[in-house]
């Protein structure tokens, strides 16, 4: 079943469509055959029937369970279990019977096809809106058990330490940085590596080893009496913290403000979807979303909150 979202939209649409034409649909079901399937006559300009056809297939295409057939009498055969049997049921029409008494042919009729469309899209937007709010519920980390929580924090801790590490040559980023400033690969210093390798680090890119390699010229490393491999061990190399990401000083503002992503959304003006987007780090907010986020938490904080676009540079001699 679709979401909240596409089910209010096409009960617009069918709404709009009401608006400018309406028709009914005739259902005729002959119990002496063996075709199981109703015959659905619907007197309708051409208009009316291509735009009718196109809104109903949308729908009949997320019914659960998949239809199978013609969209469009899918939609149909939808709409009458709702009037049958849904809170408002319309009687069927006895049209013929056998020489026993038995029914052989029952007519029914939709009488507004339009009008009743919307309504049974707003019923499954009803039922939507009901399944996000528990899903969204069961999400929240504020109404995890104490043993979730646990768990929540072992699994992510289990994830980063799990996490393999980026194996980068040291041959290669000296002689990057050397070329950068225009210097000797030998003259690069320590301090230079690791900030240059600290701004590599992410969210996602945690750990970076630096496989470290022989320099022209320099004396030659005494052998160890132990027997090692011919491969280098990556030696991992201290870096300073990352830069905090725009996804990061949103969440920590956010928090700051003791708001949820709902709230968020709410002062801000923008889809629950799209702050969730920025707060993952998925998607970047523009500058003039970056500029609606300041103005949010600058209220709300009562004082003025910048948010860094880009990791500020720093001198190479810095500490």
């Amino acid at each position: 079943m679709a979401d909240s979202d596409f089910w209010r939209e096409l009960a617009i649409s069918f709404q709009s469509a009401a608006n400018l034409y309406e028709f009914a649909a005739h259902r005729l079901y002959c119990m002496e055959l063996s075709i199981v399937e109703p015959t659905w006559n619907l007197p309708a300009p051409p208009a009316a029937r291509a735009e009718f056809d196109a809104l109903a297939r949308r729908g009949a295409s997320m019914l659960s369970p998949s239809p199978t057939g013609d969209l469009a009498l899918a939609w149909l055969e939808a709409l009458w279990r709702e009037a049958t049997h849904g809170p408002v049921r319309t009687p069927s029409e006895i049209v013929g019977k056998d020489r026993t008494g038995q029914l052989t042919q029952l007519h029914g009729k939709i009488d507004r096809v339009f009008q009743s469309s919307s309504a049974l899209c707003r019923k499954f937007e009803s039922e939507a809106l009901q399944s996000e709010f528990e899903e969204k519920r069961r999400d929240d980390p504020r109404n995890w058990t104490p043993f979730r929580q646990r768990y929540e924090a072992f699994k992510s801790l289990k994830e980063i330490i799990n996490e393999p590490a980026e194996r980068i040559s040291e041959e290669w980023v000296r002689n990057a940085i050397a070329r950068i400033h225009g210097i000797k690969p030998e003259d690069v210093t320590l301090k230079q590596i690791r900030f240059e390798i600290a701004g590599l680090l992410s969210s996602t890119k945690r750990h970076i080893e630096m496989i470290p390699s022989a320099l022209q010229g320099s004396p030659p490393v005494p052998e160890p009496d132990t027997k090692l491999s011919d491969q280098p061990e990556p030696i991992p190399v201290p870096v300073s913290p990352p830069v905090e990401t725009i996804a990061a000083q949103l969440q920590r503002l956010r928090m700051e403000c003791n708001w949820t992503i709902e709230k968020l959304a709410a002062k801000t003006g923008f889809d629950e979807k799209t702050v969730k987007r920025h707060l993952s780090g998925r998607v970047s907010p523009r500058l003039g979303n970056l500029t609606i986020y300041q103005q949010a938490f600058s209220k709300a904080l009562k004082r003025e909150v910048v948010i860094e676009k880009m990791p500020p540079k720093r001198p190479l001699n810095a500490p």
